[in-house]
């Protein structure tokens, strides 16, 4: 894996961990997180809701924001959005062959993902365990619900991706498909799979006194066995796309 490609700004990379475009957006991920946890802050001690036996759902609403600002941020990263458009554009009128498309799924963009998630993640973590702190979360429901938003990422990540193999990243298709797939994931999934939806496991976490067993671990495999549906879908539609290149 040549690690020069993951801090390559240019317009051949789809997410670079240290671009200008790339630290733009976590920058105003994190200011939005931010500005979240002051609006929901408690105006009254965490003693007098434990009184009224009334847990503040400051971690409800952080988790959320959290998880919909992240799972974008790694939605647009996966289908080529976030490059600098503004060398793209002037000296490429037509979509250009990535690193991440010319080479090996496993041993390139793979890893990039997995790795670009989890910095993505740790970005949010003060305002995670600030959030759980607030309405006494303990550790393991803490460490469930950082696992949903991480799985979430990566589902996102993935199937952004997929759609940038399949349409480039220049398509207008690609575009709102990927956005009706986060809009359906993160809100629809509740009216029509409720197990499979992030924010009822969220409630969940939230309300409860220890981790949530059945509903999590229903989450967590079936978002799990999709992520490895997509890279495996990844994988096979590099190698064809290698294949055609004669690489």
């Amino acid at each position: 894996m040549k690690d020069y490609y993951l801090s390559d700004d240019s317009e051949r990379s789809l997410a670079p961990f240290f671009s200008k475009t790339a630290l733009s957006a976590c920058f105003i991920g994190v200011v939005i997180i931010g500005i979240s946890l002051i609006i929901c802050w408690p105006r009254q001690p965490l003693s007098e809701f434990v009184d009224e036996n009334n847990i503040p759902m400051v971690f409800f609403i952080i988790f959320t924001a959290t998880l919909i600002v992240n799972s974008y941020i790694n939605l647009c990263w996966g289908c080529g959005e976030l490059i600098r458009r503004d060398i793209y554009i002037t000296k490429y009128p037509t979509d250009i062959t990535t690193f991440e498309k010319e080479s090996d799924f496993f041993t390139y963009g793979l890893i990039a993902f997995l790795l670009h998630s989890q910095m993505m993640l740790l970005l949010f973590l003060p305002f995670l365990i600030l959030a759980a702190s607030i309405s006494a979360v303990s550790f393991i429901p803490f460490l469930q619900a950082v696992s949903i938003l991480y799985v979430a990422a990566l589902l996102c990540r993935m199937f952004g991706f997929m759609l940038y193999l399949i349409w480039g990243r220049t398509s207008t298709v690609g575009y709102f498909v990927v956005r009706i797939f986060m809009i359906f994931f993160i809100f629809g999934t509740f009216f029509f799979v409720p197990f499979l939806n992030p924010l009822q496991s969220l409630y969940l976490l939230n309300k409860s006194t220890g981790d949530i067993g059945l509903p999590f671990a229903l989450y967590m495999m079936t978002v799990i066995f999709a992520i490895f549906l997509l890279i495996g879908t990844n994988h096979l539609l590099i190698r064809r796309h290698l294949r055609e290149k004669g690489i």
